[in-house]
């Protein structure tokens, strides 16, 4: 009992300081479990979804940017971006182009390396992690990554160890498949060890009838009774894809292009990754009370990486 209420204690004692000693980290039962999520890519739903999700629960998370699609279509601006970093959330590198970096030359390794981290801190902000594109790497990539980055996020469906390989931090997709995720931040928490996940966009996977007129690409979308609002995404088969804006979208629901006039039924929600997040989060909270939600930032730190 003695040592629980110790343990207790020092948990309390940690929640309570904006950082954490890296002697912190570690207890007579371990080093503290970690969860940190990664978005991609720079989407607009990053912004546009992710951010609120987080905030409502006042949790962190981190945005690998590419930096050539910033400022274009369906991704983020560079005010929003700003933003995001105002509000404690971590702008990561994706590089410049995201091209496979194994398969370039050294110089185009370093342009994509080095211009995206001065493009990035052109902008205002402070850049200090990279996720390499598709998790593509190799030793010669991680050697001239170790020049401009503090780490480095790759693949390998794996934990990370209490001291982790900064350049080629190890992490899993997110699926649809909540349960199965939140077994692995079980195993994370019960192993004590570090859980990345990455995604991409934030989109609902809807099975819909009745169709009557054709979508357009991008248009608000409007759900009734239950008053949610979307941004049409893309159509295959009876399958429709959409970005949440507000409120949450229910089978039974009647959805109208607000553009096109275009109507359908909406039979089925097959997956809404809002929803995945916010389970994902609660479980953490309620399950694991040990668990920090940290950006990969933050998690070098607590890890003492330098």
């Amino acid at each position: 009992m003695k040592k629980f209420i110790t343990f207790v204690i020092a948990v309390l004692l940690l929640s309570s300081c904006s950082s954490i000693a890296v002697q912190d980290h570690f207890s007579e039962y371990g080093p503290a479990p970690l969860l940190t999520f990664v978005f991609d890519d720079g989407n607009d739903t990053d912004y546009l979804v992710a951010m609120e999700v987080f905030k409502k629960h006042g949790a962190k998370a981190s945005f690998a940017v590419v930096t050539d699609w910033i400022n274009t279509k369906n991704h983020m601006t560079v005010s929003q971006l700003r933003e995001l970093q105002d509000n404690d959330f971590e702008i990561m590198s994706h590089t410049v182009s995201h091209s496979k970096l194994k398969s370039l030359t050294d110089d185009q390794i370093e342009y994509n390396l080095s211009v995206s981290k001065a493009t990035i801190e052109g902008w205002g902000l402070k850049v200090n992690n990279l996720a390499y594109p598709y998790n593509n790497n190799s030793v010669r990539v991680r050697e001239l990554a170790s020049k401009y980055y503090r780490s480095a996020r790759g693949g390998q469906s794996a934990l990370n160890q209490a001291v982790p390989d900064r350049y080629e931090l190890k992490s899993y997709p997110i699926s649809n498949n909540i349960d199965k995720m939140k077994a692995l931040i079980d195993r994370a928490g019960a192993e004590r060890k570090w859980l990345i996940l990455y995604l991409h966009n934030i989109v609902v996977k809807v099975k819909v009838s009745q169709r009557d007129g054709v979508f357009q690409p991008g248009e608000t979308l409007l759900f009734s009774p239950s008053g949610a609002k979307g941004r049409y995404g893309k159509g295959l088969f009876n399958w429709y894809y959409f970005v949440p804006l507000s409120e949450i979208a229910q089978a039974g629901d009647t959805i109208v292009g607000l553009s096109s006039g275009a109507t359908c039924h909406l039979d089925e929600i097959l997956y809404n990754k809002n929803e995945v997040l916010t389970k994902l989060i609660e479980h953490t909270r309620s399950s694991h009370f040990d668990m920090r939600i940290v950006t990969i930032n933050e998690g070098l730190d607590i890890c003492g990486v330098q």
